[in-house]
């Protein structure tokens, strides 16, 4: 597949209530040979970095291009692939903004920020329950059930290491050589998280 790259600054803010005082960004582009984007990269002025491809869409804090770029616009601000890779290896942004691991909140669990709701609570209820009836029974927006998800089917609380797994899940009793509750026997949550995922937000 052929791929294009591209580099623009933008002057001007997001107007975005999370990113605004960041001040004004310039983004890089990676698209197919259709113009639609596969990799983003938005560096702030005050040197916050974003980052989103085709296996992490959204968070928060922005989201991947949906819309092709529009060639004629664009063809000026065309750059070498070895220039936008290089951007791409030497940034670094840190995933799911939205789920947190603290010391003194649910034991160190994978929660919601701002929220004693684990990921693997959400998983669970995600599983049995109608997503929309969640939503509003817990005060969720669709974005926090796709980033806790999109977590748990990335095995991403590994890499955060928190004090204490989720107290559903499988990895708990391997992380404290526990006992398996024979009556409601922990899961391997991150399977039931990719089936969810597929189910309500893979297109």
């Amino acid at each position: 597949m052929t791929t294009l790259h591209y580099k623009r600054y933008y002057n001007e803010t997001t107007g975005d209530e999370l990113t605004d005082s960041w001040g004004t960004s310039t983004y890089y582009f990676e698209t197919d040979d259709n113009y639609f984007v596969l990799r983003q990269i938005q560096i702030f002025e005050n040197g916050q970095v974003i980052k989103y491809d085709t296996g992490y869409l959204d968070d928060k804090l922005g989201g991947l291009s949906e819309m092709p770029l529009d060639n004629y616009e664009y063809r000026e601000f065309q750059i070498k692939k070895d220039e936008f890779e290089k951007i791409w290896q030497s940034t670094y942004y840190k995933r799911f903004p939205e789920i947190v691991c603290t010391e003194h909140t649910l034991w160190g669990q994978p929660r919601l920020e701002g929220r004693r709701l684990a990921v693997g609570d959400i998983v669970s209820m995600v599983e049995y329950e109608d997503i929309i009836v969640i939503m509003e029974d817990f005060d969720l927006t669709l974005q926090q059930i796709r980033q806790a998800l999109h977590y748990c089917k990335a095995l991403e609380c590994k890499n955060d290491k928190p004090i204490k797994y989720c107290h559903n899940c499988i990895l708990r009793v391997e992380q404290f050589n526990e006992d398996i509750d024979k009556e409601d026997p922990e899961q391997e949550n991150w399977k039931s998280a990719e089936k969810a995922y597929q189910k309500y937000f893979k297109t």
